[in-house]
């Protein structure tokens, strides 16, 4: 009897210490992911690009962060006793994605050696973008799943905002790689082809910004007021990485922060407003804001096709607002339209993360 005692707390010990490695992975691609849009920034203000820069400090700080919590939850995913099943496509998750982003820093540096200057679809950015998916992912199942097993609302949360944000910055990675025409350097021409770069914008974010807040609203268990924290969490970090280093987006800060107002207003029709309805209009409404949440990049893309401008980074809030109309034009029935097909695979995302086997 005493010896099963042992073993159960031991196997319960283990779960929270898996626990403490999906944090760190979370955490750690929430830097990675950090650092990639600053890095952007970098690279649209001409500043240096080496692969030593502060932007690239930041990302490879969070991948050995991200190292550190896959190592500990192998670890201690191997003494477990209960759930060792569950756990196990957070831990496969983590594994490849730390696999790819261990393999993208010397990948990096080789490149920056040879080529200098690399776009945003270099084949070692890719390699990184993948792999910060990858982990996102790993890490977000394992938070939920572990919160889902305890039944404990003590810090839910925080770390449920820890675990959906970077799969949302992962996410807008590399959808932002399929869009943006930052990838032509002297060596090589990635952009990709406008009209392709205009269609997987349109459809790949609205739908990237309702799953997210809708798989954070249904992993909470419904609770009022994650949609918002969520949403607002993405425009700090986004304006912080992508206006904030501009000084000539300075200015533009308070448009941007207009922003929150449609995840409050998702959050309170949620709350007020139970039923398919209420979350097809929040879902549709989130879908429908992604031209002004992804300010000022997303300006890059539709510039492509519609005036094709050549700007520069003091230029970019008057061509922002001079697409702006046509845009909305172009965008708001199909944006709509993914961001209510997100609230279903919300719901089906959620179910299977939640899904406990022993």
């Amino acid at each position: 009897m005493k010896s099963k005692s042992v073993s159960l707390l031991w196997s319960n010990y283990s779960e929270h210490v898996f626990l403490i490695g999906c944090v760190l992975v979370s955490f750690g691609i929430l830097l990675v992911t950090v650092g990639g849009s600053w890095d952007i920034t970098n690279h649209l203000l001409s500043k240096p690009d080496t692969f030593f820069s502060p932007p690239h400090a930041v990302m490879y700080l969070g991948v050995t962060i991200s190292l550190a919590g896959t190592v500990t939850s192998f670890l201690s995913w191997r003494k477990m006793q209960e759930f060792k099943s569950t756990y196990f496509v957070s831990l496969k998750s983590s594994l490849i994605g730390i696999g790819l982003l261990s393999s993208a820093g010397p990948f990096d540096y080789i490149w920056h050696s040879n080529f200098g200057l690399d776009g945003l679809l270099s084949p070692p950015h890719l390699t990184l973008i993948a792999g910060m998916f990858f982990c996102a992912i790993g890490g977000m199942i394992g938070i939920s799943k572990f919160l889902k097993i305890i039944k404990s609302k003590y810090h839910q949360s925080l770390l449920l905002l820890l675990a959906v944000m970077p799969v949302w910055l992962s996410g807008s990675g590399i959808i932002s790689s399929l869009s943006l025409p930052f990838s032509n350097t002297n060596y090589f021409q990635f952009n990709p082809e406008p009209t392709f770069a205009l269609i997987s914008a349109t459809l790949g974010f609205p739908l990237l910004i309702s799953t997210s807040c809708f798989l954070i609203f249904r992993l909470s268990g419904f609770r009022f007021g994650m949609i918002s924290l969520l949403g607002g969490l993405f425009l700090l970090i986004y304006s912080s990485t992508a206006i904030i280093p501009n000084f000539a987006l300075m200015d533009s800060m308070s448009f941007y922060s207009l922003n929150l107002i449609p995840f409050i207003i998702a959050d309170l029709t949620m709350f007020f407003f139970k039923g398919k309805k209420a979350s097809m209009f929040a879902g549709g409404l989130l879908g429908s804001i992604f031209y002004m949440a992804y300010y000022p990049y997303v300006m890059y893309t539709f510039n492509e096709v519609l005036l094709g401008k050549l700007v520069s980074p003091s230029l970019i809030y008057f061509v922002y607002f001079e697409m702006i109309n046509d845009v909305f034009i172009i965008t708001l029935i199909p944006a709509t339209i993914m961001g209510m097909l997100a609230v279903f695979i919300s719901e089906k995302t959620a179910k299977k993360i939640l899904e406990i086997r022993r």
